[in-house]
């Protein structure tokens, strides 16, 4: 397909779109259906409001699993097979921890699956907006300024699978996994620019000058004010995104210091069937999300990448003291 044909236009869309609120906002006892098809097939997210905070944290993720029952199944998201997310700053206690498990600013990307939400139990003290931008609204853009640095992003490349393979896979993933993929009229994208960096380094397989360049468009057009939305997700606020058209984000962080106030938010992985024909190499997988792998677990070191490889992972990510 020419790269420069889709019918993604309702994925295609700028910040000052959503002036009024109330137009990705949607109540928790309302017909989750429709909201299901405004994410699969219209705007690509929405905000589901009104999760009950009476009760236990317990309690709030079984709301949380029952929310997202509406849109799919949940899917593993780590070697361990766990199916809820806890998204906080563990920094302290892990050596290496996840990316999300960190105050760090976390900039413009795609995880390993068809949808993702993330529901608030507790705000930082500051800091810690969460971010959503249309991937089809960065791809047009590239295509504007310099169309000759799509090539490499529909290329593909190698990406690190972060300790969490199994014994007798490779340590990164043998096919190249596109940025962007085009399939039935649908422009789909997946894009971590430090999983990117960590595979070839791995393999020894040097990023051009080229693929510098189109990931540091990449990354100046998602983070372009008019073309990301930023908002704080209230207590009880639940967001769920379509992966493959609309990457999420998020600044960086502080926590109050009592115990049991640090911003923490539940995180689902999740899929249905025919949500999105895309490429059987989106998945860094065998399937997507993170199989379970007895004995694996996330061992990659993200501080000293990004202190090795400034140029290939954009340099260190902000982050509050």
């Amino acid at each position: 397909m020419d790269r420069g044909t889709h019918d993604s236009a309702s994925f295609a869309w700028k910040a000052d779109s959503f002036a009024d609120a109330s137009q990705y906002r949607v109540d928790v006892h309302s017909d989750l259906s429709k909201a299901y098809e405004e994410v699969r097939s219209g705007r690509g997210f929405v905000i589901v409001r009104g999760l009950p905070l009476g009760g236990t944290l317990e309690e709030f993720i079984e709301a949380v699993r029952e929310v997202g029952s509406h849109f799919g199944e949940p899917l593993s998201q780590n070697a361990q097979g766990e199916l809820i997310g806890h998204v906080i700053d563990a920094s302290g206690e892990d050596a290496t921890p996840r990316m999300y498990r960190s105050n760090l600013e976390l900039r413009p990307h795609n995880d390993i699956t068809a949808m993702i939400s993330l529901a608030c139990w507790q705000q930082a003290k500051a800091g810690g907006a969460s971010v959503v931008v249309s991937a089809v609204t960065v791809h047009d853009e590239i295509r504007r300024r310099a169309p000759g640095l799509l090539a490499p992003l529909y290329r593909g490349y190698h990406y690190h699978r972060l300790g969490e393979q199994a014994a007798d896979e490779e340590a990164t993933t043998p096919y190249r996994i596109p940025v962007f993929a085009q399939r039935n009229g649908e422009l789909s994208c997946r894009y971590q620019r430090m999983g990117i960096a960590a595979g070839h380094r791995e393999r020894g397989v040097p990023l051009t000058e080229e693929d510098v360049a189109a990931f540091n468009l990449f990354d100046e057009v998602a983070r372009a004010p008019e073309n990301r939305l930023s908002f704080f997700l209230e207590r009880g606020d639940m967001i769920v995104i379509n992966n493959y058209a609309v990457m999420h984000a998020r600044t960086q962080f502080q926590n109050f210091p009592e115990p049991g106030r640090e911003r923490r938010l539940i995180r689902l992985w999740l899929d249905r069937e025919d949500f999105r024909d895309v490429p059987r190499e989106f998945n860094h997988f065998r399937t997507n999300g993170v199989p379970p792998q007895a004995g694996a677990s996330c061992t990659y070191d993200f501080k000293k990448l990004y202190a090795e490889d400034p140029v290939g992972t954009g340099g260190v990510p902000r982050v509050l003291s």
